[in-house]
């Protein structure tokens, strides 16, 4: 995998500057709007309170493209999580956007490994490069 490209984080920001829930507390909260995701949800819980996913996009012609997606805000389920996609070897390719914290939640539960790396799922992509919204 390519080297990650690392921005400054404002100290009022910092994890540790705040209290982060754990997994347990926000089950109870999130599960009403995605119980559809059964057991994949605690795992998406875990990478929601990360704040970041590192990731993989395969390409057709068996490369890839590493990426970085950040985000802020995302507590509860219709809280605007601000986010930041980045792509370490393109760094004049950057999106920055808003979503429910239901919506990104999902996507980190559609998350799925190919042979370089996890990948987020492919509407995501669509949403973001062609405005499809997702399927209710």
């Amino acid at each position: 995998m390519g080297q990650i490209v690392t921005r400054a984080v404002d100290a009022g920001s910092s994890p540790s500057s705040a209290a982060v829930p754990s997994v347990a507390a926000l089950v109870p909260l999130f599960a009403p709007y995605l119980g559809n995701l059964g057991a994949g949800l605690e795992p998406a819980l875990q990478i929601l309170l990360q704040g970041q996913f590192i990731g993989e996009r395969p390409l057709q012609d068996g490369r890839s493209h590493p990426y970085l997606l950040r985000w802020s805000g995302a507590a509860a389920p219709a809280e605007p999580s601000s986010c930041d996609l980045s792509f370490p070897r393109s760094p004049a390719v950057h999106y920055t956007f808003t979503v429910p914290a239901q919506r990104l939640l999902v996507w980190l539960a559609g998350a799925s490994g190919n042979p370089h790396g996890p990948d987020l799922p492919d509407s995501f992509w669509r949403w973001l490069i062609l405005g499809e919204e997702p399927a209710s």
